[in-house]
Formats: structure tokens, C-alpha cells, sequence
């Protein structure tokens, strides 16, 4: 019995992952969001204009996380994050 429980968690998890659909499909001039690991907020704005929030544009605090940044609409790629450094 002990052996049916965790095998029944592993189906629904990964049940639960497939039903996702996969990559996202991002098209040019809609606004979309990648995921880019953990990363510590150590300035907000940065000096090149970027800013971490989250929800309706409430700004993190130095020392919070950030994990997805915003994809550039009109080319379609993710810079570096320059509002902080991978998480420790």
C-alpha cells in the first residue's frame, strides 16, 4: 500500500505538467513574460531604464526575487537581467 501512494502522486504530477501544452507561442507586439531562474533584486530602476515589479506594476524591494522578465515584442528575445543576480 505504501508503494501506491507515491506512484499515484508521480502520475498526477506528471499528468499535471503535460496538460500545460508545452512552449509557449510568443507573436510579434503582444506582451508576453519568460522565465529567467531566480534572481535577487539589488537596484530598482536599473540604470538602463529596466524595472522589476510584479502584478499591475508594484515595484520589488532591493532583496526581493524576480523570475520572469519581460520579452522584447518587437524582437522577440530576453536580455540579461540588469535589476539583479542569480539567487545563492
Amino acid at each position: 500500500m505504501k508503494k501506491v501512494i507515491p506512484a499515484a502522486i508521480l502520475v498526477l504530477a506528471v499528468l499535471s505538467i503535460s496538460a500545460c501544452g508545452g512552449t509557449p507561442t510568443v507573436k510579434k507586439g503582444e506582451v508576453a513574460y519568460s522565465f529567467v531562474g531566480c534572481h535577487t533584486v539589488t537596484v530598482n530602476p536599473a540604470s538602463d531604464g529596466e524595472l522589476a515589479f510584479i502584478g499591475p506594476m508594484i515595484p520589488l524591494n532591493k532583496g526581493d526575487s524576480v523570475y520572469f522578465k519581460l520579452v522584447n515584442p518587437k524582437t522577440l528575445e530576453v536580455g540579461g537581467v540588469s535589476t539583479g543576480e542569480p539567487c545563492k
